[in-house]
């Protein structure tokens, strides 16, 4: 018998060998249709389930039996096996949800835990929420009858991460630093298995307990700037849409994207009271001239070309590549502009909306 993370809780005598994604297209299956199945030759396949929650998956070779009665035997082992498991747990003390599951759930809810308890928690699960993460929301574009749910935990499990399953779509923290190959992996394994489109969203990487939750809002709103775009039953990362998930996404995260852009140039400023941002606007406005942007700022050509050493330092090497490029000044415009409007409420005496 397999548990509903696909571990193998119990077995006697011989059975092949499946492999995981063959364990995972068993399982989704045998539960969607919610009676066992027949698989090749002789074996079978069953759900084991204590009213709606999937308890594992049953997998047996009932010999010498017609069709209809190694149904009805698998069919009766597996609702022994839920009894005994249900039993085991009461005995245990045992949740009726995994601890896993739970555990993502708290990384999601507002107001979160303490960031250490989270963390330590996370721990004796066998997951370090101080290494890379990324947060993967599939939606699958149809009624899937539970199959989403199965197949979330299965591959949680497989891939050492957690999942979530809310309003259709499965929430997952894998581990891992690109976003973008993790939602395509998500949507290879999952639409031909559920047989429907699957759109999915993800954002990252994250490095803490805390910014858990912050990936998965922006995973959500990648994956409202896709159905936008009119990119339903593909996958793509907030990192490879760049400003334009931000310009179509319902919720708009200007902050977000501002501090994804320039956040560690404006950080700099601040805390150091220098003029890198305000040299970067300059140099791109006068067509990334240092001499140029020299001459508005008043300042010497090599105090210009010393801070854009420093901003390539802070924002990394492909800063000056076209799309990022064009990101950080529209980060940067967008920062102008709401100061203008800042320093508009200021004078007329305004301290924020419903003042």
């Amino acid at each position: 018998m397999y548990a509903s993370d696909g571990t193998v809780l119990a077995s006697a005598g011989e059975l092949p060998e499946l492999d995981e994604p063959t364990v995972a297209a068993t399982a989704v299956d045998t539960h969607a249709a919610g009676r066992p199945l027949r698989l090749a030759g002789p074996l079978w396949a069953a759900p084991v389930r204590a009213g709606s929650t999937d308890l594992g998956t049953l997998l047996a070779r009932p010999s010498g039996r017609r069709a209809e009665l190694a149904a009805e035997s698998c069919r009766s082992v597996a609702q022994a096996l839920a009894i005994a498991l249900l039993l085991e747990g009461e005995r245990s003390a045992a949740p009726a949800r995994p601890v896993r599951d739970e555990l993502l759930d708290e990384l999601l809810s507002t107001p979160q835990r303490p960031p250490q308890h989270l963390a330590a928690r996370a721990r004796r699960l066998g997951i370090d929420l101080s290494a890379e993460h990324v947060l993967v929301v599939a939606r699958p574009e149809g009624e899937a009858h539970g199959r989403t749910a199965t197949w979330a935990g299965l591959y949680a499990h497989r891939m050492g991460g957690l999942k979530r399953v809310h309003n259709g779509r499965a929430v997952l923290l894998l581990p891992g630093a690109d976003p973008g190959r993790a939602a395509r992996a998500v949507a290879e394994e999952l639409t031909p298995l559920l047989g429907l489109p699957v759109t999915v969203g993800a954002a990252g990487p994250v490095c803490d307990p805390t910014s858990v939750l912050h990936g998965y809002r922006e995973a959500l709103r990648c994956l409202d700037a896709m159905t936008s775009l009119g990119a339903v039953g593909r996958a793509a990362s907030a990192r490879e849409l760049g400003f334009v998930g931000v310009l179509l996404a319902d919720n708009h995260d200007i902050d977000g994207f501002i501090e994804s852009a320039v956040g560690p140039v404006l950080d700099y400023d601040r805390l150091r009271l220098t003029e890198l941002s305000r040299t970067l606007q300059a140099w791109f406005e006068t067509g990334n001239s240092p001499t140029h942007a020299a001459q508005r700022l008043h300042v010497h050509p090599n105090t210009v070309a010393r801070r854009l050493e420093r901003i390539g330092e802070l924002l990394g090497p492909d800063w000056l590549k076209p799309e990022r490029s064009f990101e950080i000044q529209l980060a940067l415009k967008l920062c102008r502009v709401r100061r203008v409007l800042l320093d508009r409420d200021s004078r007329d005496g305004r301290s924020g909306p419903g003042a």
